[in-house]
């Protein structure tokens, strides 16, 4: 009986949790490049609830025209990269912007990077008469003036990614590479939604509210079970 509980308890914890990846998810529908995210179990076959891992669904959001030439969608393979106080993050969200002293940051102000380090259009550089170009390799360019170039990274295993608050990744430990040119194309002037389904997220969590209410159910029956069982036995 003990462990029958024990099996339920964790079974409602479990739910909770789904419910919160859930209800992230909902509540970042409108954030820019965010990537849902999944619960399940490590071992589905087996009677005992295991602890639930998290994974992340990668797939693309659609890509908005917005006309901002600092606004960017990154199809295919690879992230952006930017640095914050944590170190190196990569990210999916490409809605960035200039600083007064030309450093190019995200929404967050955190510096985008280059291979070579930090991105910066200087005044000097920046001729309001030259177009700001990107083009769909990373390269920046003013006019035809080549003034750096993204830095798009590599993931081998996704799997392995670590997610921190908007919308960024990091691989704990590990370098990053360039992503191989051939398997991913940045779009100026679009943005990536965020690939979150409202509909399907609604549906999980309708299921899994179902889900917690049985075992709820279950818990309080098998309590009443105990109880009686101790009554019956100080008889």
């Amino acid at each position: 009986m003990d462990k029958g509980i024990n099996t339920i308890a964790k079974n409602l914890s479990h739910h909770m949790k789904n419910i919160e990846i859930v209800a992230n998810n909902l509540a970042n529908i409108n954030s820019t490049g965010f990537k849902r995210e999944l619960p399940f179990s490590e071992y589905l076959s087996r009677a005992e609830a295991k602890d639930i891992k998290q994974i992340t669904d990668y797939t693309e959001g659609m890509f908005t025209l917005t006309g901002n030439p600092l606004d960017l969608a990154l199809s295919g393979e690879g992230f952006f990269m930017v640095k914050t106080e944590r170190g190196l993050e990569i990210t999916k969200n490409g809605k960035f912007s200039l600083t007064d002293d030309g450093f190019l940051i995200n929404a967050m102000g955190n510096k985008v990077m280059s291979a070579k380090g930090e991105i910066n259009i200087s005044a000097k550089a920046f001729d309001k008469n030259k177009a700001l170009i990107i083009t769909k390799l990373g390269e920046i360019k003013l006019g035809d003036d080549v003034v750096d170039r993204l830095m798009i990274a590599k993931v081998e295993n996704p799997e392995k990614l670590m997610r921190t608050e908007s919308q960024n990744f990091y691989l704990e430990g590990e370098e990053y590479d360039m992503a191989d040119e051939e398997k991913y194309n940045i779009i100026q002037g679009y943005l990536e939604e965020s690939n979150t389904n409202p509909i399907l997220e609604m549906q999980a969590m309708i299921g899994i509210n179902k889900d917690y209410e049985t075992s709820q159910k279950i818990m309080n029956s098998m309590d009443r079970v105990m109880g009686m069982a101790n009554e019956v036995g100080k008889v």
